[in-house]
C-alpha cells in the first residue's frame, strides 16, 4: 500500500474508503453506500421484508394506553407496526419468535460521538480536560476517511447490537470534506435509524494542512465556525438523498452547534442561529451549558428562545450546570436534554438533570457520549442515573424510583426528547417498527414483577437478542445481520494501528500549548 507524509505524520493512501476487494476473486459491484446490496426482500441491506411477525414475547410496550401486554404478537408490514395482538395471522411473514423474552421499543440514544466506534476504552482513566486535548485536539485529527467510515460503522453496529434503534450522532470529526462524507456513508451503512448532525465545528486535520503552533490551533478550535462547513452540510443533504433513495427517511439529517455556542454573546449566539436557521436543518442539536464563575450564573437560552430560536426539534447535551429556571426553559420550549451519567459522572460535569426536567413536564433522555470512555450500554446508563437519582433522595422510608422511570428515557421521552415521538419510543400500531428483543439469561431467569426491573437490573447488551430498526433484522439470533467480526476485524485493527502511528508523531507541545488555560 503507498504511502505519504505531511506535517510530519506518515499516511496510507487507500484508493477509495468501504470494502476493499479480494485478489483473483470477482465481488458483486458495492453500492453507493459502500456495501454490496442483497437482494430485495431479504430484510438485510436492501429493501426491508414486507411482513414481519414477532411472536409470543412479553410486550413491554411504553405506550400508556397500552400497558404491558404478555404473550403477544406484534405485526410489521412495510416497516410499521401494522397490529398488535394474540394469534396474529403469519402466512408469508418472517416469524421472530419471542416466547420467554421480553419485547421493547428499540432504544434511543439522545447523544453520542458515534465515529469513536473504535477508540474503545481510551479515555477511561482521562479527566474532561484530558479528553478535549487527547481526543478532540489530537486523535481526531488522524483519521483519513477510511477510519471515520470504520469509526462511524462500528459505532453504528455497537449501538444497534445494545438495542439502540435510533440515534443522535453528534458527528463532530469534521475535518475535512472526504471525512464528513465517509462519517455520514458508515452511519448509513450500520443500518441504524435517527439523526446524523453535521457539527459546524472546527477541527485540526493533522494528515493535510494542519496549525503550525498553539496559539493557530487555539484559533482554530474557538473562532466562529469556518464558511466551508455550510456547503459541507449542504452536500450532506445531497449525500444523504442518494443513499436514502427510497424516502424511508431511517436517517435524517441535523445541525450540531460548535462547543463554544453556549458561551457566546448574545449577538454572536444570535448570529450563529441565524447561519443555522438558513441552512434549513430539520433538528438542532448542541453542547450546552451555563456560565457559572464566583457565584455569578450566565445563560442566553431564555433570550435566545425568546427570540425564536430553537422552535424546531431541538435537544441540548449536558447542561449540568442550569439552574430551575432554564430548567424551566426547556420544559416550555419543548427543547430535549440529554444526560450521559457514564461521562457526566466520570468526568465530574456535574448533576444529572434529566429526572429533574421530566418533573416539570419537560422531556429528557440518555446518551452514551464518548464510547472511548464508556461502553456503548444503554441500560447501563439508565441504570447509573436511577441509583443516582435514588442515593439523592437520602430517606431509608422514601419509596424509591422505579425502574420503569429510567426505562422511559431510553424509550417514550427520549423519543419525545429528540422529536421523534409520533415515529418511535413506543410499540404502537403506525409507528416504526423499531423493535428489541430480549432473552433473559436462563439461569438467572427473569426478575419477580416489573419486566422493567429485569431490563434495568439483570441485562447487558449479550442477552439482546433481536433488533429490528424500521422492519428490518439488524440483529438476529444475537449476531449482526450483514456484518461478521471475521470481515470487519482485519480493518478495524489495521486502522487503530493506523491511527495510533499517526498520533504519536504529533506536535503535542502544540497541543498542549493550544488548550492552556481553557480548564
Amino acid at each position: 500500500m503507498k504511502t505519504r507524509r505531511r506535517n510530519g505524520v506518515t499516511q496510507r493512501v487507500r484508493p477509495a474508503y468501504g470494502p476493499p476487494r479480494k485478489a483473483g476473486k470477482r465481488v458483486p459491484a458495492p453500492s453507493r453506500t459502500g456495501h454490496v446490496q442483497k437482494q430485495r426482500g431479504n430484510g438485510t441491506q436492501g429493501e426491508p421484508m414486507n411482513t414481519v411477525l414477532v411472536r409470543g414475547g412479553h410486550v413491554v410496550t411504553m405506550d400508556p394506553e397500552r400497558g404491558d401486554l404478555p404473550d403477544t404478537d406484534i405485526l410489521v408490514r412495510d416497516g410499521r407496526i401494522a397490529d398488535i395482538g394474540t394469534r396474529l395471522p403469519a402466512r408469508g411473514a418472517d416469524v421472530v419468535e419471542a416466547g420467554g423474552r421480553i419485547v421493547v421499543p428499540g432504544f434511543v440514544d439522545t447523544h453520542q460521538h458515534v465515529w469513536q466506534g473504535f477508540l474503545h476504552g481510551l479515555a477511561a482513566d482521562w479527566s474532561f480536560a484530558r479528553y478535549m486535548r487527547e481526543v478532540r485536539g489530537g486523535y481526531g485529527g488522524c483519521f483519513g476517511p477510511e477510519e471515520a467510515y470504520l469509526g462511524s460503522l462500528l459505532g453504528g453496529l455497537e449501538s444497534i447490537s445494545a438495542g439502540v434503534t435510533t440515534v443522535v450522532d453528534h458527528a463532530h470529526l469534521q475535518t475535512t470534506a472526504e471525512t464528513g462524507d465517509a462519517l455520514l456513508r458508515g452511519l448509513w451503512d450500520s443500518g441504524i435509524g435517527g439523526y446524523f448532525a453535521y457539527a459546524l465545528q472546527n477541527a485540526p486535520d493533522w494528515l493535510g494542512d494542519a496549525p503550525t503552533g498553539p496559539e493557530a490551533l487555539n484559533d482554530l478550535l474557538t473562532r466562529t465556525p469556518d464558511a466551508h462547513h455550510d456547503d459541507r452540510f449542504r452536500a450532506a443533504r445531497t449525500t444523504l438523498a442518494g443513499l436514502d433513495d427510497t424516502g424511508t427517511h431511517r436517517l435524517r439529517l441535523g445541525v450540531a452547534l460548535p462547543e463554544t455556542a453556549a458561551y457566546l454573546p448574545l449577538d454572536a449566539a444570535r448570529t450563529l442561529l441565524e447561519r443555522v436557521r438558513a441552512l434549513g436543518a430539520e433538528f438542532i442539536t448542541a453542547h450546552w451549558n451555563a456560565a457559572v464563575h464566583g457565584g455569578r450564573y450566565v445563560s442566553t437560552l431564555a433570550a435566545l428562545v425568546d427570540e425564536g430560536f430553537f422552535s424546531g426539534p431541538t435537544v441540548l447535551s449536558h447542561c449540568n450546570q442550569f439552574n430551575d429556571d432554564d430548567l424551566d426553559v426547556l420544559a416550555r420550549a419543548h427543547i430535549g436534554l440529554a444526560t450521559t451519567p457514564g461521562t457526566e459522572g466520570g468526568m465530574a460535569l456535574g448533576p444529572f438533570l434529566a429526572r429533574r426536567l421530566a418533573e416539570r413536564g419537560g422531556a429528557a433522555g440518555i446518551g452514551i457520549d464518548t464510547s472511548c470512555y464508556t461502553r456503548c450500554d444503554l441500560l447501563a446508563e439508565a441504570r447509573a442515573l436511577l441509583l443516582a437519582e435514588r442515593r439523592a433522595a437520602d430517606s431509608l422510608a422514601k419509596e424509591p424510583l422505579p425502574a420503569r422511570a429510567a426505562l422511559e428515557l431510553l424509550t417514550s421521552t427520549g423519543a419525545r426528547a429528540v422529536g421523534l415521538h409520533d415515529e418511535t419510543g413506543t410499540l404502537t400500531p403506525g409507528k416504526r417498527a423499531n423493535i428489541t428483543v430480549v432473552a433473559p439469561d436462563p439461569i438467572r431467569g427473569r426478575a419477580l414483577g416489573d419486566p422493567a426491573v429485569t431490563l434495568l437490573f439483570h441485562t447487558s447488551p449479550s442477552d439482546i437478542e433481536t433488533v429490528l430498526v424500521d422492519g428490518v433484522p439488524r440483529k438476529r439470533a444475537g449476531e449482526l445481520v450483514g456484518h461478521t467480526p471475521a470481515t470487519l476485524a482485519p480493518r478495524t485493527e489495521q486502522a487503530r494501528h493506523t491511527i495510533r502511528t499517526r498520533y504519536v508523531t504529533l506536535p503535542q507541545e502544540v497541543i498542549a500549548g493550544a488548550w492552556q488555560g481553557m480548564f
